[in-house]
């Protein structure tokens, strides 16, 4: 009976054990568990000095902002004579360019499309009658000695031609630009089609701002030209000048025509003005 108790107390003695052990197993477990979840969850702490150090980062490049130093309302006259890789280039440069084209030209469409699909801003530029011979554009053309009806007639014709345009520039017409009759019509019908005009400002007696203004038509003037000789260091020296007046007054507005060297000029210089606060700007939105 004795015997019996022994080993019945063994028996009870190696079980406690058995069971300790197993506890004691599932408890370490479950430590080494915990340690491993500590260890993934520490890799992706980001630890405070480091959100502060980013922090501090895009603070002080939002604080290097370039302030703005001036505006500029870019014109380049002349499209539709040319499809080539010349017109094509002005399609390549940045910031928002206004594209004057001729009406009645071998590519005076295909270009004013190509434009407007590009993203640039679109013009008629409106042949009209110089004080010397005026030549080319028989059909569009503003001669002093027409009748009322032929230049309102010519006028919407232009538009009709060109419907990516938006407003309107005189070519040449330094005698045209000086006549109050014609520029009175003139600034009737583009009121009325609800285009605006920008005065080339060709003839230092130019009526047509003063015109425009008489009648309602949004309008601005030409404050520069960027290529009267076409040599790429004089057109740097206009651009650069087209700046500082945009700086001093605030916007300035300029006029180019397709040409290589200006074409050159702007792909190199234009960057380089973005980058040191001045904005290039649709004309559209620079008259008044």
């Amino acid at each position: 009976m004795q015997q019996d108790y022994k080993t019945l107390i063994i028996y009870v003695l190696t079980l406690f054990v058995v069971v300790l052990l197993i506890v004691l197993k599932k408890q370490q477990d479950h430590l080494t568990d915990l340690e491993t979840e500590v260890v993934e969850t520490e890799e992706h702490i980001i630890p405070a000095d480091s959100l502060k150090q980013k922090a501090e980062i895009q603070e002080a490049e939002d604080s290097v902002k370039i302030p703005m130093r001036g505006v500029i309302g870019l014109i380049i006259d002349d499209f539709g004579y040319r499809n080539d890789h010349i017109s094509n280039g002005f399609l390549e440069l940045p910031g928002k360019l206004t594209y004057a084209i001729i009406p009645g030209h071998l590519h005076s469409q295909l270009f004013s499309k190509k434009a407007y699909d590009a993203g640039y801003e679109v013009i008629v530029h409106m042949p009209m009658e110089n004080i010397g011979k005026t030549y080319g554009e028989e059909e569009y053309v503003l001669m002093s000695y027409f009748q009322d009806d032929e230049i309102k007639s010519r006028v919407n014709k232009a538009f009709q031609h060109l419907p990516e345009a938006i407003g309107l520039n005189n070519h040449q017409g330094s005698r045209g630009t000086a006549d109050a009759r014609v520029m009175t019509l003139l600034s009737k019908e583009i009121k009325d089609n609800k285009k605006f005009f920008i005065d080339s400002r060709t003839a230092s007696n130019s009526l047509a701002e003063a015109t425009m203004r008489k009648y309602g038509v949004p309008t601005n003037k030409r404050d520069v030209f960027l290529d009267n000789e076409l040599d790429e260091e004089k057109i740097k020296i206009q651009l650069l000048k087209l700046a500082e007046v945009s700086e001093k007054k605030g916007i300035a507005i300029g006029i180019g025509h397709v040409k290589p060297q200006t074409l050159n000029v702007l792909a190199r210089e234009i960057p380089d003005l973005q980058s040191k606060g001045f904005r290039f700007e649709f004309v559209s939105n620079l008259v008044y």
